[in-house]
């Protein structure tokens, strides 16, 4: 008997071959349709196309190696909606709780109820991260607390530039771990500011890539061009990793940190508040050779 041809989508069900099965950078198996025109994971797609997973592992693969430097334009999902729709009351709730306004590049997932962080390169919707409203536990007990769209290539994206000429204004860009951390910050020198088109601050995440060497290349074009970089991870054992990184890879100027390995960016907003923040931010960014 013939194995199934695992090309054929089983969701979009098309009359030619239109499935593409890869392994992503984080190691996890995912395929993109062609005439769904997304990805899909393998626990998703097998849920979607109601297919019992070990039955349909049997099947033949055809795996693909996902091309270097390559990001794949997606299809907006249905799910994700604006913060402005009614049905994201509850996210526009979480966002309020952890001390942030609703302004910035947000959204609200109705089906994974959580914060959506899209990615764009230029005009094209690239991928996103979703953060759980609720955390959920895993079978061995780990907490699970973000997922990433199938198909979305995080050492290749930013959360916050889609990697377009940034705006004259802008004079110095402010890297963190998390989009949350990104936006904590951001909104803070909008305030103080006068808001975003005045502000000559960008605030840019990697998204827990623990920075890849194409982000490092994209910063170390700002450093290049004159425009100050400013890393600015938690202060933990992986933020300490990551800035050593970008000191080996040479592709900041300056580090700012909050010097307190309780309180990420966004707990310190929630603290202090946006202009004090800001204030903060601004007084202890420090060259990176001190």
């Amino acid at each position: 008997m013939a194995k199934r041809d695992n090309r054929w989508c089983l969701i979009c069900q098309p009359r030619n071959r239109t499935l593409y099965w890869h392994q992503n950078d984080e190691g996890k198996i995912w395929c993109y349709c062609n005439k769904c025109d997304r990805g899909y994971s393998l626990e998703q797609y097998c849920d979607i196309a109601d297919i019992d997973m070990t039955e349909f592992l049997t099947g033949e693969f055809h795996m693909q190696e996902a091309k270097a430097d390559e990001v794949t334009a997606m299809a907006w999902p249905h799910s994700f909606i604006p913060l402005s729709d009614p049905r994201a009351e509850k996210g526009v709730q979480y966002i309020k709780s952890r001390g942030l306004n609703v302004d910035g590049d947000m959204y609200y997932d109705i089906n994974e109820e959580g914060i959506v962080f899209p990615y764009y390169v230029e005009n094209h919707f690239c991928g996103a991260q979703v953060r759980f409203i609720e955390p959920r536990i895993n079978e061995d007990g780990s907490v699970w607390k973000i997922t990433t769209l199938p198909g979305t290539r995080l050492g290749l994206l930013f959360y916050g530039w889609n990697q377009a000429k940034l705006l004259a204004q802008v004079k110095g860009v402010i890297v963190t771990e998390g989009a949350f951390n990104a936006l904590s910050i951001q909104q803070a020198l909008n305030q103080v500011y006068g808001g975003v088109s005045r502000c000559p601050w960008r605030l840019l995440a990697c998204s827990g890539s623990g920075l890849s060497e194409h982000q490092a290349e994209a910063l170390k074009g700002f450093r290049e061009s004159g425009i100050k970089v400013v890393g600015a991870p938690d202060t933990d054992e992986a933020g300490f990793k990551m800035l050593n990184k970008m000191k080996e890879l040479d592709c900041i100027t300056h580090y700012v940190m909050t010097g307190d390995t309780e309180q990420d960016w966004n707990v310190l907003l929630k603290n202090i508040g946006h202009k004090e923040l800001a204030k903060f931010v601004i007084k202890n960014i420090k060259p990176i050779n001190e």
